[in-house]
């Protein structure tokens, strides 16, 4: 009996270690999260990246082949008795033909592979800028919660106040939609919190019940540069311009190809007899033949007018996107020196520590009552005002610096 009981316990002791195991890998993960871990979660899931590099890699085996002649045709008879012929036939095509096809395929290849970059600079901007946004909203929820715990503090305050006539009615009223500003403002942003972890859970392809936390403080770098040289820099490196530039090179391939698409191909026939006397082959045959393209003028004439227009087309595009960069890089440039100048007042000025010291010392005179409680909501909200406006300085740079970066041609490309 003693034995059945000890068999059971542990019988029991097992099933509980299985469902703690299972209720700890099902616990949703909490990710430590700093700009630089985004951007790499970012370029390791996304699936937009991974099919970009599948179809890099899928024109990248384009080349060899095509410098392969049509497979042969090879025929054996021996329909007649004692008798045997084998005959193997080829078509070939124009000389330069298939080193043309693989020039072709080889553009092509150049230019996937320049889309397959942007796409990863282009995803690494959108991991930046969501982890700003995240970074924003979870600083000011940590300051909307500090803020709905002192309301709830003061509002036995404000009530013992106005029920003893101490105040005007209109000061309560005033003190009361503090306090529902506060308590919406808090609601705003825990909805705006959670739409950050969503976007980034898509940008990771992390479980959508993954959630996030602040993990070092993220420094930044002072702005500098010069205005022109970030432009010139942005043309030559910006990576939508270098995907454009491959397709110039692909559409000169295929202007190439067209040239020669429409000429004469070469037909090689070999052939061999079996001897039914001897057993050996005989009267081997050789016959090459040339197809004449009779409509060739018309229809070469069509094909490369028509690649000579792709091709025309695709520099236009060049030259649109370059300007389009131009203006873009000039825009992400007064927009990162704008908002370093900004972020610089709070931390070289000392503007973030002052507020602090003066609500430090302003909760000091509340205490002592050398302050009023209407002088000192007020401190409060400036301290808070001022807290929400810093953080909120820093993400506007750190997303500014982000764009900046990708207009460039930097982000993405070293991570």
């Amino acid at each position: 009996m003693k034995i059945q009981r000890l068999f059971n316990l542990f019988n029991f002791i097992l099933l509980g270690l299985a469902f703690n195991a299972q209720a700890q890998e099902n616990k949703p993960a909490t990710v430590d999260l700093t700009q630089q871990k985004a951007v790499e979660l970012a370029l390791k899931g996304n699936p937009h990246i991974k099919a970009a590099d599948e179809r890099a890699d899928a024109a990248g085996r384009q080349s060899l082949p095509a410098l392969f002649p049509d497979d042969p045709m090879v025929m054996v008879d021996t329909t007649n008795p004692g008798m045997q012929m084998w005959m193997v036939e080829d078509k070939l095509g124009f000389p330069g033909k298939g080193i043309a096809k693989a020039d072709m395929a080889g553009a092509e290849a150049k230019k996937m592979r320049a889309m397959a970059l942007e796409t990863r600079r282009s995803i690494s901007l959108q991991a930046k800028q969501a982890f700003w946004d995240f970074y924003y909203r979870q600083r000011v929820d940590t300051i909307l919660q500090e803020v709905q715990e002192r309301w709830k503090r003061l509002a036995p305050i404000l009530q013992s106040k106005e029920l003893s006539g101490q105040w005007l009615s209109v000061k309560a009223v005033r003190m009361q939609m503090e306090t529902a500003k506060a308590v919406n403002e808090m609601v705003a942003n825990s909805r705006a919190l959670r739409v950050s972890q969503f976007n980034l859970n898509h940008l990771f392809s992390l479980p959508h019940a993954t959630t996030y936390r602040l993990g070092e403080e993220t420094a930044l770098p002072s702005f500098s540069g010069d205005e022109e040289e970030v432009v010139r820099e942005a043309l030559q490196q910006n990576s939508e311009i270098t995907a454009y530039r491959r397709a110039i090179e692909a559409n000169e391939a295929k202007a190439n190809l067209a040239s020669l698409d429409y000429l004469p191909d070469f037909d090689v026939w070999v052939s061999g007899v079996r001897d039914p006397d001897n057993g050996t082959f005989s009267d081997y045959g050789f016959r090459l033949g040339v197809s004449v393209p009779i409509f060739f003028p018309a229809k070469q004439a069509q094909a490369a007018g028509a690649a000579g227009d792709e091709l025309e087309a695709s520099r236009y595009d060049l030259l649109g996107k370059q300007n389009e960069v131009i203006h873009m890089t000039e825009d992400a440039f007064v927009n990162a020196e704008s908002a370093w100048r900004i972020l610089r007042l709070y931390e070289e000025g000392g503007l973030l520590g002052q507020v602090r010291r003066a609500w430090q010392s302003g909760q000091t005179a509340y205490r002592n009552e050398q302050m009023s409680l209407t002088d000192y909501v007020e401190t409060y909200n400036t301290y808070v005002e001022t807290l929400t406006n810093y953080f909120q300085a820093k993400a506007d740079y750190g997303k500014a610096l982000a764009e900046l970066d990708y207009q460039t041609g930097h982000a993405g490309e070293k991570e």
